[in-house]
């Protein structure tokens, strides 16, 4: 099966006996952000192979990418009981617990992240055991239980082997901290989060990263250091064109003066 993986990049593992084109569309428009014509394609070939678990797997994927939930989850719930791998099935609930999550049914996101943890510790997955663990804490601080969520950032990092990976959870685990109002703390972590990400080329990543610990500083009245942090991060922004972060970091610094 072909499995989408939405940490930072899109995984494609074909185990296809024969050319399935309207798959390998679907899929290639998927990972070219063109999810328009990815459902179209997904379409043609959910009618066209009605049992293939990859064809509903793309499709409602695709569906969620736009914000169509129900029939993202109709589809990712197809491709679940077309299959009883197990590890097809780890990947299947993640995709199914984004689409919860995304309609706001924390609960049901957390059980469909514990069914694809319990079967990525069965499988030894520990690379998919440490993402979804993160992504149980960010649950978690959605939720307001801060104290689990940071329980589940510290568990994930101790699985962890690429450095380059803690830097999201890095970057998570500051901003629980701020939530929490232990500034010190998220300075501590947003700090880990920059060095590493400026250390392995993700200068945008790191720009962002930047905004929140100059934030961060403001509400502990360090405005020295708040401006320094956010004026990187507006440069970091900009050289990029992210006009969202633009914007908001705009703001900061209104807020500063």
């Amino acid at each position: 099966m072909k499995k989408l993986l939405t940490f930072t990049l899109l995984v494609f593992l074909s185990l296809f006996a024969f050319a399935q084109p309207e798959v390998d569309a679907c899929y290639n428009f998927h990972k070219a952000g063109d999810y328009r014509r990815a459902i179209e394609a997904g379409k043609r070939a959910v009618q066209k192979y009605p049992n293939n678990i990859d064809a509903h797997f793309c499709l409602g994927a695709s569906y969620r990418m736009v914000g169509e939930f129900k029939l993202a989850l109709e589809h990712m719930k197809r491709a679940e009981s077309l299959t009883s791998d197990k590890e097809d099935l780890m990947y299947i609930y993640n995709q199914i617990r984004l689409i919860y999550q995304s309609m706001g049914y924390l609960d049901d996101a957390v059980l469909y992240l514990s069914r694809s943890l319990s079967l990525a510790r069965e499988l030894g997955n520990k690379s998919m055991q440490a993402n979804v663990l993160n992504n149980i804490a960010v649950i978690y601080n959605n939720k307001g239980e801060l104290d689990k969520a940071l329980g589940f950032y510290e568990e994930s990092l101790r699985l962890k082997t690429d450095e380059r990976e803690k830097a999201t959870t890095y970057h998570n685990t500051a901003l629980t901290y701020g939530k929490k109002g232990e500034y010190q703390k998220a300075v501590e972590y947003f700090q880990k989060a920059i060095e590493i990400s400026e250390r392995y080329g993700d200068y945008h990543g790191a720009s962002i990263m930047k905004l929140n610990l100059g934030d961060t500083y403001k509400k502990i009245k360090d405005y020295e250091k708040a401006e320094k942090y956010i004026s990187e991060g507006l440069k970091g922004v900009k050289r990029v064109g992210d006009k969202y972060w633009e914007g908001g970091c705009q703001l900061f610094r209104f807020m500063i003066v």
